[in-house]
């Protein structure tokens, strides 16, 4: 910043023989900041002088700028903080800013001169210079500042309000990344398959704006990192819709806070409605799993076997979770060369 001043030549302190002066003391405290040329603490002027490195004369300097700010924004630090101490000063100083803000900004001019004035590197006017090319720098690259601060704060918002966002875009089923921290460390994820039987949906309303026309319906299932899944499309379909289908599809047990979502949807010329939806965890799917996934080999479409869950807004569908053996060497029907038909 400021080059350093000609320092006169080291002086001795004079011992004294019962203790030690004040100067000497200070002196001791902060060998590493004094030069072959400078003299430390010295008296020739009220109150002292610093007569150490210009470097950290520059940092005592920023260091009062830093403090005498925090005393401007005092009123507004504590109105931030809970302890009984700034409540009371907090409603004490709102009702008296100007008399406040009067006081500390002559308590701060003082507090700066003082130290401007015990810095020997430093002058009045060279603090001003230096203050008013400070100002003209942050107002030239406050356009950039700006911008970056948006950039930042609307990645905040964005990792903030996330939830909701994908509840308004309507995709909050839908995992857009399919990336778990623990491929990062090379540790294996429980997973396993199961299978989801889907016997009947009962209770659907009509889809709005059909009026001359029977849904079409079918479910698509989400769940983690698993493809989207579906089953065929029923055609002319009433309130009550047997669907008797089942997929597979992977779970974790380690997340079992994983949703899965069951959408019941009506097809459309383009696109489709949805009728209604199930969101359960991976936890209440295991649970699904202990009550029906034992009475896999005798399975029935009956209300023995599947547990009938209410749909969001309105319907009932019933389901069957069951697991699947990854050995399983099960082939369809037409691959058994005694089910080969000759042509």
């Amino acid at each position: 910043m400021v080059g350093a001043q000609t320092a006169a030549p080291v002086a001795t302190v004079p011992a004294v023989s019962n203790g030690t002066n004040a100067s000497d003391s200070l002196v001791r405290l902060v060998p590493a900041l004094l030069s072959p040329n400078r003299r430390g603490i010295v008296y020739d002027r009220w109150p002292f002088r610093l007569d150490i490195d210009t470097e950290y004369q520059d940092w005592i300097l920023v260091a009062t700028c830093v403090l005498v700010f925090g005393i401007w924004c005092t009123p507004c630090i504590c109105g931030r903080l809970s302890n009984p101490c700034s409540r009371c000063f907090t409603s004490w100083v709102y009702t008296r800013l100007h008399v406040f803000f009067c006081i500390v900004s002559y308590l701060n001019l003082i507090i700066l001169m003082l130290v401007i004035g015990i810095l020997p590197d430093w002058t009045v006017n060279e603090f001003a210079m230096y203050l008013i090319l400070f100002v003209a720098w942050v107002l030239i690259h406050l356009q950039k500042m700006i911008i970056s601060f948006c950039i930042l704060f609307g990645f905040y918002m964005l990792l903030k309000f996330r939830d909701r966002l994908a509840w308004a875009a309507g995709l909050q089923h839908v995992t857009v990344i399919k990336f778990n921290w623990r491929d990062l460390f090379g540790l294996q994820a429980k997973k396993r398959p199961v299978e989801i039987f889907i016997w009947k949906i009962e209770e659907l309303y009509s889809a709005s704006g059909k009026v001359f026309k029977a849904n079409d319906v079918y479910v698509e299932c989400h769940l983690g990192y698993n493809e989207p899944m579906r089953t065929r499309v029923h055609n002319n379909a009433g309130h009550i819709v047997m669907v008797r289908e089942s997929f597979q599809m992977n779970i974790d047990e380690n997340a079992a806070a994983t949703d899965m979502t069951l959408l019941v949807k009506d097809q459309q010329l383009v696109g489709s409605t949805e009728l209604g939806r199930l969101i359960l965890r991976t936890r209440e799917l295991c649970g699904i799993e202990d009550q029906t996934g034992k009475r896999r080999e005798n399975l029935q479409y009956n209300e023995e076997c599947f547990v009938g869950l209410n749909l969001m807004p309105n319907g009932k569908i019933w389901l069957a979770v069951a697991p699947v053996e990854v050995g399983d060497e099960e082939r369809a029907p037409l691959m058994n060369e005694d089910s080969l038909v000759t042509c």
